[in-house]
Parts: C-alpha cells; structure tokens; sequence
C-alpha cells in the first residue's frame, strides 16, 4: 500500500497518465467510428480534428467566440453578484430565509429549456444566454455563501468586534473563513456557466454565437463539424476552468501573505 502512495505521488507517472488516457479514449473512439461505418453518425478522431483546425482557422469562429464568452462573463458576473447579495439576505435574516429559499428550490429544480422559452417571449434572443447564466449561477453562489456566513466562528467574531474596525474584521476575521468555499464553489459555477450558455445560444439562436453554429451544424447533418464544435466548447471550458483555478490560488496566497 505504501509503495502504491508514492507511486501516485511520482510527477513522471501523475503527468504519464494524461497522454496515456487521451490515446486510450481516441483509440476506442477510433474503434467505435470504424464499427459504425458512418462519418454520419460518427466521424473518426481525424476528421473531427481535421474540421476543428479548419474552424479554428476561420476568422469568424473567433468572433462568434468572443460574444459567447461575453455572454457567459456578464451572466456569470450578474448571477455571482446576486447569489452573494442573497445569501447575504437569507443568512442574516430569517424572515428572508423563509421567503427567498423556496425561490433558489425553483430555480434549481426547472429545466433551462423553460427559462429559454420563457425569456424568448419578453427579451431580444442575444440576451436570453446572458440571463439564463445568471439564473444558473446565481443559486450555487447562494447556498454556498449562505453556509459560509452561517458556518462563521462566533468567538472569533466577537473577539473581532473588540479589537477591528469593520473593514479590518472583515478582511481578517470573515473573509479567511468564507474564502475557500465560496472561491471552490466559484471555479464550480463556471462549468455550469459554460452549458447554460451554449444550451441558451443553440435554443434562441442569437447572432454570432458557438450555440447557433453548433445548431446549424446539426441542422445541415454536419456531424464532423458538430463535434468539433463540441470539442472546442469543451476545451475552452477546461482552459478557463484552470485559468480561474489559478488565479483563485494566487490570490488566496497573495491574500494570506498580506
């Protein structure tokens, strides 16, 4: 058990393993497309990848990405604004935790289908991705700040009021304990951010969007193109994941040495 613990912890085996897993599952995607027959139906790791140079090659794939990524950076900014003002609400009033909690239940449990439909009705289709983030985001930056703030240290904070002015408590005191969950709960949010604004784009099909190219690739049965479009959202996502994985570890270390 022991040497199976260093073994895990080894650098050469932990990053060996990457390149060893993407050449396993392209091998039985390769093996999958073969058994099919059907480019239609599925197409090999080749030719997606050979669609997904050519897309990557086309100016215009760049801007349809750049307003799906601001689509996805304002509702994640607004649903991450009024997810903390809530919690902040519901955590220091029990009157508003009665009357707001049901509403993140709501929220949570309908499909992003009806939000679509429903904002389609009374909004222009480029800002029904923008609000559907917001909605999706907004929820799990509730629960988790909520907890943080309920989950704080009353000693420490009535040790706090002793010896800090209020901006200096809340820096010293609060923010170390709510820090961590709500910054985990953050990088979480973004991959939620990701879906709910493709699922948006492909659902009211604004102008220059990932989701209305991923829509009419299925329309047109352009299955290669369809895919690479999918790999492309994917790596994004996992790129901005770690990005914002990175940043929330620099600054939580440039926090502590402050």
């Amino acid at each position: 058990m022991k040497h199976f613990t260093m073994s895990r912890k080894n650098p050469i085996i932990q990053y060996g393993r990457i390149p060893f897993l993407i050449l396993l599952y392209l091998g039985i995607w390769q093996l999958l497309s073969m058994l099919v027959g059907s480019s239609l139906l599925l197409p090999s790791p080749l030719e997606t990848g050979s669609r997904l140079i050519l897309i990557m090659r086309d100016p215009a794939c760049w801007k349809d990405l750049g307003f799906t990524f601001m689509r996805l950076l304002g509702g994640y900014l607004i649903g991450a604004a009024i997810g903390i003002i809530l919690a902040i609400l519901t955590a220091k009033s029990k009157a508003m935790h009665f009357v707001l909690s049901p509403l993140r239940v709501l929220i949570r449990s309908t499909p992003i289908l009806s939000f679509v439909l429903l904002l389609l009705v009374s909004i222009a289709s480029g800002f029904v991705p923008v609000t559907v983030v917001a909605i999706m985001v907004a929820p799990m930056l509730w629960a988790t700040t909520e907890q943080a703030i309920l989950s704080l240290d009353a000693k420490l904070i009535e040790m706090g009021k002793i010896y800090f002015s209020p901006w200096k408590r809340f820096r010293l005191v609060y923010l170390p304990q709510m820090l961590p969950q709500i910054l985990a709960s953050a990088v979480t949010a973004l991959g939620f951010a990701w879906k709910s604004v493709i699922t948006a784009e492909v659902l009211s099909l604004p102008k220059f969007a990932i989701g209305n190219r991923m829509y009419f690739s299925k329309i047109y049965l352009e299955t290669p193109d369809l895919i690479a479009w999918t790999v492309l959202v994917v790596l994004l996502s996992l790129l901005m994941e770690k990005v914002l994985n990175l940043l929330v570890r620099k600054g939580v270390q440039r926090y502590d040495t402050n």
